[in-house]
C-alpha cells in the first residue's frame, strides 16, 4: 500500500488472480512524502489527531514495537499492511493463495493471532527504517496539519534543521505525511502517503 501506503514496501508484489491461480505483478505501495491538498494549519497543542500520529511514529520508528502501534492503526490499514507483506513473501512462508485471506485477517487482528506475526512485524519495521531513514517522533517536528476531507487529518512531519546556517544552499528538507482517521474508537493512523489511502484487496488499491 506505503505511507506508502507510503512506507508499506517496495519491489514488485505478487497478486493471486484466482484461488490457486498464477501470481502477477501488483502495485508497489512504498510512500513518497509528497505534499497533499487542503489548507495547512499550525498544529495545536493537545490536538488528538497530531498526538496519535506522533505516538504511532514513536512506537514504530523509535521503539520498534509494531504490536504497540497496532491498536493505533486503522483496521483497514492493518489488513492492507498484512496483505502487502503476504504478496511480497515466498509461498513457502505464507502458504497457497487460498489461505491468504485468513492469514491476513489473523495478522491484522488486534491483538495479532498468528504465529507469523513476529516475522511480519520484524520485516515490516525493517522496511520502514529502510525507506524512512532517521524518521523519529523525538527529533522530527510537526510542521502542519491539513484536512483534505471530513474525518481525515494529514500530519506533516519535517526533519530537524541544523543548528548552524550556511551561506550555501543545502538539500531540501524532508517531509513525511501521515493520515489519521476519526473513528468511533478515536483517531487512528490510516495512511502512510498523505491523503492517499488504500483499501484491502489482492492487491490493495486506492480508496
Amino acid at each position: 500500500m506505503e505511507e506508502e501506503a507510503h512506507g508499506v514496501g517496495s519491489g514488485s508484489a505478487a497478486t493471486p488472480t484466482s484461488r490457486g491461480g498464477a501470481r502477477t505483478p501488483g502495485r508497489d505501495l512504498k510512500g513518497s512524502g509528497r505534499a497533499v491538498s487542503g489548507e495547512a494549519q499550525e498544529p495545536a497543542d493537545g490536538d488528538e489527531a497530531v498526538e496519535t500520529a506522533k505516538a504511532w511514529v514513536r512506537a514504530v520508528m523509535d521503539e520498534r514495537d509494531l504490536e504497540k502501534a497496532w491498536p493505533m492503526t486503522d483496521p483497514p490499514l492493518r489488513k492492507v499492511l498484512a496483505q502487502h507483506w503476504i504478496l511480497q513473501s515466498h509461498p513457502d512462508v505464507v502458504g497457497p493463495p487460498e489461505e491468504w485471506e485468513a492469514l491476513a485477517d489473523e495478522l491484522a487482528a488486534c491483538p495479532p493471532l498468528h504465529p507469523l506475526w513476529e516475522r511480519f512485524a520484524r520485516e515490516r519495521l525493517s522496511r520502514w527504517r529502510e525507506f524512512w531513514p532517521g524518521f523519529s517522533a523525538v527529533t522530527w517536528g510537526v510542521k502542519s496539519r491539513t484536512e483534505p476531507r471530513p474525518g481525515i487529518v494529514v500530519v506533516a512531519f519535517v526533519e530537524p534543521r541544523g543548528k548552524l546556517m550556511s551561506l550555501r544552499p543545502g538539500p531540501p528538507l524532508q517531509f513525511r505525511h501521515l493520515a489519521v482517521r476519526r473513528t468511533r474508537d478515536g483517531w487512528r493512523l490510516a495512511g502512510l502517503d498523505g491523503a492517499h489511502l488504500f483499501k484491502p484487496g489482492w492487491p490493495p488499491g486506492p480508496e
